[in-house]
């Protein structure tokens, strides 16, 4: 089987296994049975690590259903991960994993690293920030807000889990909204939900260095590091800083005054919620401020910020910041009047070149689909639709209101596009990076017009 097919595959068997549990009523709070549509439109929501809920997380699944949606969180954020790292290095030809997963003869990878020890890998940077995130917010819900015990563990285990995987799901009607004042809940989120953004090839890179720095202050044998960091590190390291500090003075510009989301809080706090919504379009999808208080201006900044997302190889949506910065160089380049795309001081492949416009490409054409599907069938304004799209489609979990009230039929679609956008990329690079197709001849040479 080729691996995108294996992927998509393995996705849909886990959003099957978890819409049939999210359909018990053990589940429920009310111990009645949820709807077909409800449980998929959940269970997709979480697997794909979205955050959007057509329910009120917080008062329609009881305990059980929550340990169930972060369960889904977990293997959904895990899979992506996995998935998206192993498929990279088979691309790259750094490791063959012929046999583990029937990648046929398209996979011409040789041996270089360890598979299993790569997954160990993931798996442990996984817990590691996970249980450094749930540290801060188990001791700040047991102290300054007097949980339980048992509410602090699961509260901050949720919480934990839902933001470094960047899903967004939260145990709070309001989302985080109730605590925009607080930076010691505020803070820990959105550092664990950027840390997630940035992927596991880039955390592993800046871990090995790591290393590699204090066993040479400690005078220990190493071995070679290259000065200069690989060039997917470089670029989603600095346009993630990019994207924050834009982000970041975009919101406050337009929400500073504003007396339904920044306008009551200190300079300091503002400058908190500033950031976290600048971080959360990206990747979570959590949100400390109403966003149907939020100036329309706003959306539209959020919008081009869910579409970019994270990280490849991450728990973040969007095209990706790599689809991103390359489709720049190719203009920049182009309107210098280069031959070839260079970044920095590597050039990149035509391959890559043809695969972040198709990746676009396709991305933007099923969200202007679902866009004017919504606005023939329903009475939103197109701002909103626009806006909710994109976080489906890019896997954010943000709403403008739309989820809550779409019917049935809307569920399904929105089910759709989040397991297209957060699947799709993923197989879709795969199979364009795999796929090779030989001509033995070659037709002759036209240039249209264009522009």
């Amino acid at each position: 089987m080729h691996p995108s097919r294996l992927v998509v595959l393995a996705f849909l068997g886990v959003v099957a296994i978890g819409t049939a549990l999210l359909s018990m009523p053990f589940v429920v709070a009310d111990g009645k049975p949820t709807s077909f549509s409800d449980a998929l439109f959940t269970a997709t929501s979480a697997v794909t690590v979205t955050g959007l809920a057509t329910l009120d997380t917080q008062t329609h699944w009881n305990v059980y259903g929550h340990w169930v949606i972060a369960l889904l969180i977990q293997i959904g954020g895990f899979g992506i991960v996995g998935f998206a790292t192993l498929l990279g290095y088979l691309i790259d030809g750094r490791v063959s994993v012929h046999n583990r997963l029937s990648a046929t003869t398209e996979a011409s990878a040789a041996g270089g690293v360890d598979v299993k020890r790569l997954i160990l890998s993931i798996v442990k940077m996984t817990l590691f920030f996970e249980l450094l995130l749930f540290v801060f917010l188990f001791v700040r819900f047991m102290v300054e807000y007097d949980y339980s015990l048992t509410k602090s563990l699961g509260h901050g285990a949720f919480h934990a889990i839902s933001a470094f995987n960047n899903a967004g799901f939260a145990l709070y009607s309001d989302s985080l909204m109730s605590f925009a004042r607080d930076g010691w809940i505020i803070v820990p989120i959105f550092v664990g939900a950027f840390m997630g953004s940035l992927g596991f090839p880039v955390l592993s890179e800046a871990w090995d260095r790591i290393k590699h720095k204090t066993r040479l202050l400690f005078g220990r044998n190493v071995g070679f590091m290259p000065m200069q960091w690989s060039l997917n590190s470089r670029i989603i390291l600095w346009s993630s800083l990019v994207l924050v500090v834009l982000g970041t003075v975009y919101v406050g510009l337009l929400e500073w005054n504003n007396p339904k989301t920044l306008g009551p809080l200190d300079p300091l706090n503002k400058l908190l919620d500033s950031i976290f919504a600048a971080i959360m379009p990206r990747t979570a999808g959590f949100n400390a401020q109403d966003i149907t208080a939020m100036h329309p201006s706003t959306w539209l900044g959020m919008d081009l910020l869910m579409f970019i997302g994270g990280g490849s190889a991450s728990t973040a949506g969007g095209i990706k910041i790599g689809t991103a910065v390359v489709l720049a160089y190719i203009v920049f380049t182009e309107i210098r009047g280069e031959t070839a795309v260079n970044i920095g001081n590597r050039r990149l492949p035509r391959s890559i070149q043809r695969q972040a416009l198709t990746i676009v490409g396709l991305t933007a054409t099923l969200a202007a689909v679902a866009i004017l599907i919504l606005r023939w069938t329903t009475q939103y304004s197109l701002d909103k639709i626009i806006f909710d799209v994109l976080s489906a489609v890019c896997t954010v979990g943000l709403s403008t209101g739309v989820t809550m009230d779409m019917p049935d039929w809307s569920e399904v679609m929105f089910s759709i596009l989040m397991f297209v956008g957060r699947v799709g990329p993923v197989s879709m690079a795969t199979a364009l990076a795999l796929r090779k197709i030989k001509r033995h001849f070659e037709y002759p040479r036209e240039r249209p017009l264009i522009g």
